[in-house]
């Protein structure tokens, strides 16, 4: 064989060599990392995208294998109807690169979609920014649209974490709910509604707690979800999107939401990173003392809710009133000629005699705001016939309408709040009451408690889907009747406490917490927002109250900041209900003197006393100690305990400081620190 010939085919030889053996030595992909001194985050730089470590206070809170889930799902819908939801393995993944910034880092993820054809493709970009000194990195997502096209929802971020056996996650339901966590099943909370008051969620261990957020300033409607696999819990942020946010070929979703992981109890994790972006909201930057709130409405203590406008029922009013004095504050249902949750909006010709009840009782002090709904049309009634109510109803991808049906067994069709027809619908109706009953205000229901529905609708002055554009017309329309017939001393009210809502109205009425053997309530809307809302009750009254249920139910609310009572007078101000009556009179007398507290003071949270403290089952509630405390802080600055002793003896208890101090039966009391 000729030499050259030898040569080449040992050259050969070596090439092939050459080439196993230097895969064989090539080094891993490197990490791609952000880190500042509170936290670090850990990411493959390889082929395959995974969250690999998220450390917080020097704890990993992913699993030890990381978070491999899908980050995102889209679903879009094209100019034929196609509609695909979309998750990165039906995408080409082109890794993650770091882009160093003033002052913050930012790792952002690539990955390509298929809309069309096979070699046009369609990116969507994940980031992940950390400020120099934030414990709470934020995440953005963003895609890239052919036209014709937009994106009608979104699941992002999707991020798993370690769950521990004795997890709970604690949902911001009314007040607060704490649930159990188990291996399967998911807990829900669907923002602005009474089942997301806030847009957080929370899951609490031994260790600390774990806290998912969305920082959106303007209240988009979403829904937040902890998911349950196992050993392991992914958060989900799902969001209905508007088409607007897909115009020009560019979609995101305008806000941050943040992931982070405290060592501190739940408590002080919400006080830390929650209450600071509320004062960033044009609902959470005013107080109690900033706000143009009706001031029967800041001396209000105590609520009646009576119903009818019977003999009987004004009788029992007029007891009560008596009985506790000036200034309590009435909601007053079933005023009109139909029954409850049917002819909506088509609430007059008033129940006879019931303006002249009116009437009586302001002269005996109390204050009355009639019911109504604010979001619910009857289709059967004539005014839907007449003003054309189906062009005012929300729509649905498809043209049919939201129908709820309630215990009336009525069919109730949504209203959009930004059709005009529906707003010049309750603008007259407000004006009316205002005007012809001479009320002290008016309680529209639903606003602060259903939730906002993603509108379809072609006739109505927003895009179509989901957004910001629900709470911002409720805002324009509320804030323009307010200035335009709304005197300065009326009050406008609603049901529960969406956050959005909050500086709209005078109070919120706080009753659809959960409280069953899997629920606990918690104080979490208090912590937050005790000094910037007024808001009473606590749950729906039970119709037997001398089991207890009235008693704590009334200790529970002094403690939290509420307004208190919220009850029918006729049951009120039965015979075998005056132990109830009379511990209820207590509380409102003292909670009248505590106004540098429920005014723009700060609730702190809740505690235990020691000592003399025996427990009390409370039907439908919980075994509960018989005196229970709270921390608050006053308008001055200074800190106070109140304490409630809701048995029939007086109590010598133990305050956090040591003291001992005694609380009479079925009394309250306030020690200064």
């Amino acid at each position: 064989m000729k030499k050259w010939m030898i040569g080449a085919i040992g050259l050969l030889c070596c090439l092939l060599c050459i080439e196993p053996c230097r895969a064989a030595t090539e080094q891993p992909a490197q990490d791609l990392v952000l880190k500042n001194r509170h936290v670090e985050l850990v990411f493959d730089g390889g082929k395959e995208y995974l969250f690999k470590a998220f450390r917080c206070e020097g704890r990993n809170m992913l699993p030890d294998q990381g978070s491999a889930t899908h980050p995102w799902v889209l679903t879009y819908r094209g100019p034929h109807g196609e509609n695909p939801a979309l998750q990165p393995r039906w995408g080409f993944y082109d890794g993650g690169r770091l882009i160093a910034g003033e002052g913050e880092s930012t790792l952002e993820f690539t990955w390509r979609v298929v809309l069309g054809k096979l070699d046009e493709t369609w990116p969507v970009r994940v980031s992940v920014t950390l400020a120099k000194d934030s414990e709470l990195p934020e995440w953005r997502l963003s895609a890239e649209l052919p036209e014709g096209w937009v994106i009608v929802s979104s699941e992002f971020p999707r991020i798993a974490v370690r769950r521990p056996d004795d997890a709970t996650g604690i949902l911001s339901v009314g007040y607060g709910a704490e649930y159990p966590i188990g291996a399967s099943g998911q807990l829900q909370s669907r923002y602005p509604s009474c089942t997301g008051a806030m847009q957080l969620v929370l899951m609490r261990h031994g260790e600390g707690t774990a806290y998912f957020a969305a920082k959106d300033t303007e209240g988009s409607g979403k829904i937040f979800r902890m998911v349950s696999e196992g050993s392991r819990l992914v958060f989900v942020q799902e969001v209905t999107a508007s088409y607007g946010w897909s115009e020009g070929g560019e979609f995101s979703i305008p806000w941050p939401a943040v992931l982070g992981f405290s060592k501190e109890d739940w408590q002080a994790t919400v006080l830390k990173w929650y209450r600071p972006f509320t004062f960033e909201t044009e609902w959470g930057r005013r107080t109690i003392a900033e706000r143009p709130i009706a001031e029967w409405i800041r001396q209000a203590d105590m609520w009646l809710r009576p119903a009818n406008a019977t003999e009987s029922m004004m009788e029992a009013v007029r007891k009560a009133l008596k009985y506790y004095g000036k200034g309590v504050g009435m909601h007053w249902y079933y005023w009109h000629c139909h029954p409850f949750d049917t002819n909506y909006p088509d609430y007059f010709p008033v129940q006879p005699g019931f303006a002249e009840m009116i009437r009586e009782s302001q002269k005996l002090g109390g204050f009355v705001t009639p019911y109504i709904n604010g979001r619910l049309w009857d289709p059967a009634t004539e005014s839907y016939e007449v003003l054309n109510g189906k062009e005012a109803s929300c729509r649905k991808p498809d043209g049919t309408l939201y129908t709820e049906v309630y215990g009336s067994k009525v069919l109730n069709t949504v209203t959009c709040p930004a059709s005009e027809i529906w707003r010049d619908v309750l603008r007259d109706l407000n004006r009316r009451i205002l005007k012809e009953l001479k009320t002290d205000g008016v309680y529209m229901d639903q606003i602060g408690c259903a939730s906002s529905e993603p509108c379809y609708a072609t006739n109505h002055d927003h895009a179509p889907g989901g957004g910001d554009w629900w709470p911002k017309a409720y805002r324009s329309l509320l804030e323009g009747m307010r200035r335009d017939f709304y005197g300065k001393n009326k009050a406008m009210t609603t049901e529960e406490n969406a956050e959005c809502y909050i500086d709209l109205f005078d109070m919120m009425l706080v009753v659809n917490s959960p409280h069953t053997p899997t629920a606990r309530m918690v104080p979490l809307f208090p912590l937050i927002y005790s000094d910037r809302c007024v808001y009473s009750g606590f749950t729906y009254i039970p119709w037997r109250i001398n089991d207890g249920s009235l008693n704590y139910i009334s200790m529970k609310s002094l403690l939290w900041g509420s307004q208190l009572g919220w009850i029918d007078p006729e049951l009120l101000m039965r015979d075998d209900s005056k132990r109830e009556a009379a511990f209820l009179k207590n509380l409102s007398e003292f909670r009248r003197g505590q106004h540098d507290l429920f005014l723009g003071g700060r609730f702190l949270g809740e505690f235990i006393p020691g000592g003399d403290n025996p427990t009390q089952d409370i039907p439908n509630y919980q075994i509960t100690p018989v005196v229970m405390g709270a921390e608050w802080q006053s308008l001055r600055g200074e800190h106070v305990w109140l304490l409630v002793n809701m048995s029939d003896k007086a109590r010598c208890v133990v305050l956090p400081d040591g003291r001992e101090v005694t609380v009479a039966p079925f009394d309250a009391m306030r020690c200064n620190r």
